[in-house]
């Protein structure tokens, strides 16, 4: 599922960046400053003087097409001084076009009826919503569609190895760090091919991992072309190391926004009322989204642009070159990175679950990052009850009778680790089936539906199985699942 997902989301961090900056003395109040003059201009005229504020008339007067086509024409300018200071060396222009919104969504369609053939969407949706990792039963490709259709302003393609511009503000100074953020990923292409590193057979906790290296390097590389054009002249070799402090903390407040990210970005179009309508109203669905979805894709960003800078203090843009050599496996390690990836690592346990009865629609890894927003979603206030995480594995089985039963298998770095997970999990069955008592937890849980969940506590492991009336089935799955 976390396949799709890597497609850019440079909208909602670019007009964050753009945000961040202070006005210069030819900008207005609610103007960021433009590091190319007008969208209208030619690319040599708009080339000039890369830190003119533009006309701001002259901009709402062109169409989408006009100012993307305007954008990519000055690509060609940023993608040498990008690869320079990313100390990744491209010799050829990066091959780039708009694309309509109706485009991007066919182009995405086509995608998804290859990624879920037949059932395969309707049953896994059907399997997450069992455990809990969704509120409700969804569509699956539609909310995929939906999700990347209103937040992609652009994104780099590997199959074709081109740029797609589908947004286009007014601003031209967003329209370049987007650019920037995808040029970026051209340059990662390149040197590290990306079609490899994030392979459709990865685990989703391993999966999204490697998206924060990918989308975290593209951020912090943003960062660095917006500060060294600003700097112009003034930059020199000193200015990135004195970069990475500002943009950390920037980044860090960011993430630990009050009231999550969708009222964060609500404030940030809110801030800027002569905002694209489109991208406006991008913007201002990021709550209807699922959390299982838009957190991680947002995550890779803010918290995997930590994870680049984490990376580049210890050894510099080849630090981060080493994350492609030798990729994250687990979300624990890109969420701590300085204790658990970049100085040393801790590798997760595997985690092999008991032979079980019925179909399989699901076998996968929670990790770390989404056992956090599980209990988010769920009400649950234990921010530490992910922490400590050392691995795990589930699988959503289908009987005969059609009924599904949920297994998950985890295992913690140390008895009081588990012992919080296993707190916090019994709150949210609270939270999940309102009324119901969790006092007799391995003598089941009682379901609406008619079946219990049972839990077990038992030194580092916890143990579930979620939709099950026979409590033996505890025993087997806790009995038969190894850890190593």
């Amino acid at each position: 599922m976390h396949r799709w997902l890597s497609l850019s989301l440079s909208l909602s961090l670019s007009l964050a960046a753009c945000r961040g900056k202070e006005p210069t003395q030819n900008t207005t109040k609610d103007q960021a400053p433009s590091p190319t003059g007008s969208a209208a201009g030619s690319a040599a005229g708009s080339a000039a003087d890369p830190w003119k504020a533009p006309d701001a008339a002259a901009e709402k007067k062109t169409t989408p097409k006009e100012r993307a086509e305007a954008a990519i024409s000055r690509t060609t300018t940023i993608l040498p001084k990008l690869a320079k200071l990313r100390e990744l060396p491209m010799e050829t222009p990066v091959p780039a076009e708009y694309q309509t919104t109706d485009d991007f969504r066919a182009f995405m369609r086509k995608g998804l009826a290859k990624e879920f053939p037949g059932d395969k969407a309707p049953n896994l949706a059907a399997a997450m919503q069992h455990i809990g990792l969704f509120k409700e039963v969804i569509d699956l490709p539609k909310v995929l569609e939906q999700t990347m259709a209103t937040q992609a302003a652009a994104y780099y393609d590997p199959e074709t190895k081109k740029f797609f511009v589908v947004m286009a503000p007014d601003n031209e100074l967003m329209l370049d760090t987007i650019s920037a953020h995808e040029l970026t990923h051209a340059l990662q292409d390149k040197h590290f091919d990306l079609t490899k590193y994030l392979p459709p057979g990865l685990d989703d906790d391993a999966a999204i991992a490697r998206k924060f290296v990918v989308e975290g390097d593209a951020t912090f590389a943003m960062f660095a072309y917006m500060a060294a054009s600003m700097a112009g002249d003034k930059a020199g070799p000193d200015m990135l190391p004195k970069l990475v402090k500002p943009v950390r903390m920037q980044l860090e407040t960011m993430a630990n926004a009050t009231g999550g990210y969708a009222q964060m970005f609500k404030d940030q179009a809110a801030a800027m009322p002569d905002m694209d309508p489109e991208m406006k109203k991008s913007l201002e669905s990021i709550d209807e989204l699922p959390p299982m979805i838009v957190g991680p894709l947002i995550d890779s960003y803010l918290k995997g642009a930590l994870v680049a800078m984490t990376a580049y203090e210890a050894g510099g843009w080849k630090g981060v070159d080493a994350l492609y050599a030798k990729p994250p496996t687990s979300t624990e390690q890109v969420l701590h990175p300085e204790t658990k990836l970049v100085k040393t690592r801790e590798e997760p346990k595997a985690v092999t679950l008991a032979k079980l009865d019925g179909t399989e629609l699901l076998n996968n890894v929670i990790g770390e990052l989404q056992w956090s927003i599980y209990f988010t979603l769920w009400g649950v206030k234990a921010p530490d009850a992910s922490v400590g995480w050392g691995g795990d594995r589930y699988a959503v089985m289908k009987g005969a009778d059609g009924k599904l039963v949920g297994y998950i298998a985890t295992t913690w770095d140390t008895p009081k680790d588990a012992q919080e997970f296993y707190d916090a999990y019994l709150k949210s069955l609270e939270g999940r089936f309102p009324g119901t008592s969790v006092a007799t937890p391995e003598k089941g849980v009682d379901r609406p539906d008619g079946t219990k969940v049972f839990v077990r506590l038992k030194g580092n492991n916890v143990t579930v199985v979620d939709g099950a009336t026979d409590p033996k089935a505890l025993d087997k799955l806790a009995a038969g699942t190894k850890v190593k």
